[in-house]
Formats: C-alpha cells, sequence, structure tokens
C-alpha cells in the first residue's frame, strides 16, 4: 500500500484553490490504478495512464481524474499539497 500511495502521490501535476485528499485518491483509484496501470512507472506515467484509462476506471474514481486534469493539487500533510 505504501507504494501505491506513493505512486498516486507523484502523479499530480498543477495548482489549484481546491485539493484532494491523499487518503481520498488513494481508497478511490488504488485499485483502478492496480489493474489498469500495472508495471507503469511513478509520476507522469501513472497519471497518463490514469487520464489514458480514465472510461475503464470507477465512476468515483474518474471524478478523480477528472479534477487532477484540471490541475487540482493532492493535499498530504494538513493543508500541505503537492503538485
Amino acid at each position: 500500500m505504501k507504494t501505491l500511495a506513493l505512486a498516486l502521490l507523484l502523479t499530480l501535476s498543477a495548482a489549484s484553490a481546491d485539493a484532494i485528499g491523499l487518503a481520498s485518491l488513494i481508497r478511490i483509484c488504488g485499485d483502478d490504478a492496480k489493474a489498469l496501470c500495472k508495471g507503469v512507472s511513478y509520476g507522469a506515467p501513472m497519471q497518463s495512464c490514469l487520464i489514458k484509462n480514465k472510461a475503464k476506471v470507477t465512476l468515483a474514481c474518474r471524478k478523480i481524474v477528472e479534477r487532477l486534469e484540471k490541475g487540482e493539487k493532492v493535499r498530504v500533510f494538513g493543508g500541505r499539497s503537492v503538485n
């Protein structure tokens, strides 16, 4: 699970006033990432994989992926966000 958390954490890009909680991202998209992006490197390749497979992920994950596409950050600890 730590590896998946790191993978999803590193998939983020661009700044936004809104933020997605890392725990929510993992809970909502973790299974989709494991199933659809197996063997994909972390960071931008993982984000690209989730975006590429957006039509195949669960509805809840698709909503998160769409937010990431629009540039939302993921909140890691408290109010701290990463990009």
